[in-house]
């Protein structure tokens, strides 16, 4: 990718991981999900600026850990629409089949290359701007903010809990734009991604809160929680389009580029290797979790909060032993 391409791939796809990881996965902060993303973003600049600061040979190491965790939440992002689409119409469609066109979708995305994923990202964010203000305009009668309350949530535990989530997706979608572009992207420009796609994303959780009271009195299944955000809570039914638009919209630009930059990571870790073998490679990390559906794996669900821990301590770990002061982290 070039650095405009990533920078602008990294907006939209980091703010649809927030939204749909804080709405959806990380529910430990009830209705005070929007202060988690404005957690996720403080605790996600340090790991950021000290991945910027590894030299290039020493980032290399840092390509492993990146591509496993990219891959799965990849797959994730996969499954997630698949039974997003599973909910909505198709309950009757193995999930399986409902993932083909979307690994289609990527496949055709991958052979497009990164650039194109970056000018299809600044037409989306403009798209979606537009589809937004639609819904907000018509459904400012059944905002209610205090649904808003307590501003706490179920207590600072959840927030912190859903916190580290977001800053664990910060992490992993940041640090792979910082070394998948053909020049190094700096510390500052990564800086606005975040600060951009935490404001808007923490923007539309508090939406969403809003339309419907945090669910506290018992467990929500995941298919309630799906339910509840495409049907707008009490929204009319017209808005339900626009909506179902911007989540499918989304989705498909975080896969895609979760699944290019599983590629790109492979090349920098095989630098000796042929592109279309790396491309392969980064494709098949995607594809097979998704259609055998590891990211609902029990082992995968106990892990997947201990994302930021492992990519933060494989990053300090990097910078005591190999050391830092690449020349990226001054630049813009």
């Amino acid at each position: 990718m070039s650095e405009s391409a990533a920078f602008a791939s990294l907006i939209a796809a980091l703010t649809s991981r927030l939204f749909y990881g804080l709405t959806l996965e990380a529910a430990d902060a009830a209705n005070a999900g929007w202060l988690a993303a404005l957690l996720g973003l403080a605790l996600s600049l340090p790991p950021v600026w000290l991945i910027c600061r590894l030299r290039p040979p020493v980032r290399q190491a840092l390509a492993a850990p990146l591509l496993i965790a990219m891959a799965l939440d990849a797959a994730c992002a996969v499954e997630c629409a698949a039974y997003s689409e599973s909910n909505l119409a198709f309950n009757h469609v193995a999930p399986a089949f409902l993932m083909l066109p979307l690994l289609a979708a990527i496949l055709r995305c991958t052979w497009l290359g990164g650039d194109a994923l970056g000018g299809a990202a600044r037409i989306w964010i403009r798209l979606f701007a537009a589809l937004m203000l639609i819904v907000m305009l018509y459904q400012l009668p059944y905002y209610n903010p205090g649904w808003l309350r307590p501003w706490l949530g179920a207590g600072g535990g959840g927030i912190l809990r859903a916190g580290v989530r977001a800053a664990g997706w910060n992490v992993l979608l940041a640090g792979g734009a910082a070394g998948i572009c053909k020049r190094e992207i700096g510390f500052k420009r990564l800086l606005r991604a975040l600060l951009v796609s935490t404001a808007v994303a923490a923007g539309l959780v508090a939406l969403r809160q809003m339309m419907a009271p945090a669910f506290t009195s018992e467990p929500v299944t995941r298919f309630t929680r799906i339910d509840t955000l495409l049907t707008n809570g009490r929204a009319p039914l017209f808005l339900q389009l626009p909506m179902i638009v911007a989540w499918f919209g989304g989705m498909l630009h975080l896969m895609c580029f979760e699944s290019v930059a599983a590629c790109a990571l492979t090349r920098r870790l095989l630098p000796k290797v042929r592109s279309g073998v790396c491309v392969a490679i980064g494709l098949l990390a995607v594809f097979a979790p998704a259609l055998l559906n590891v990211p609902r794996a029990d082992v995968t669900q106990r892990l997947s909060p201990y994302l930021y821990h492992a990519l933060t301590a494989t990053a300090l770990t990097l910078w005591i032993v190999k050391g830092g002061g690449a020349p990226c982290a001054a630049s813009s």
